[in-house]
């Protein structure tokens, strides 16, 4: 298995915390992978994740120092609040460890100089809303 791949999977683990029994603000219902399906009318808020982009930063030999970027889609139903999307943005930073103090609780490699987000607000006949939040992780990859 690759590094990238084990990347993925550990965020999506990281993801699926996000639960008000763990302390969080937001109950997430679901989180869905980069080749997940979300099915019409999935409960809300729920987490769809995906890299966008991946670059080499440095290599030696035949190792790389990679840049993942992320997009993390959290879509909640129009009815919520801009509250609810403040809370769900915070949760997600803080259950990647976000300026944690303590770095065994960082997700490793996060960059945290690099990380935004962007509302989408729903349109006439549209259901949910989104909030994009988009991260970078640095990461080692070996290539045999």
């Amino acid at each position: 298995m690759t590094k990238a791949t084990e990347l993925d999977a550990a965020l999506g683990a990281r993801l699926a915390g996000i639960a008000q029994s763990a302390g969080f603000l937001t109950d997430i219902k679901q989180v869905y992978g980069p080749l997940d399906s979300v099915r019409d009318r999935a409960e809300t808020p729920y987490i769809q994740y995906r890299w966008v982009r991946d670059t080499r930063a440095d290599s030696a030999g035949r190792q790389a120092l990679r840049r993942r970027k992320y997009v993390i889609e959290l879509t909640f139903s129009k009815a919520a609040s801009s509250l609810d999307m403040d809370n769900g943005h915070v949760d997600v930073l803080r259950s990647l460890g976000f300026n944690e103090v303590d770095v065994d609780k960082r997700f490793p490699g996060l960059d945290e100089g690099d990380d935004d987000a962007e509302p989408q607000y729903p349109a006439d006949g549209v259901t949910t809303m989104r909030l994009n939040i988009n991260i970078a992780v640095l990461y080692s990859e070996t290539y045999r």
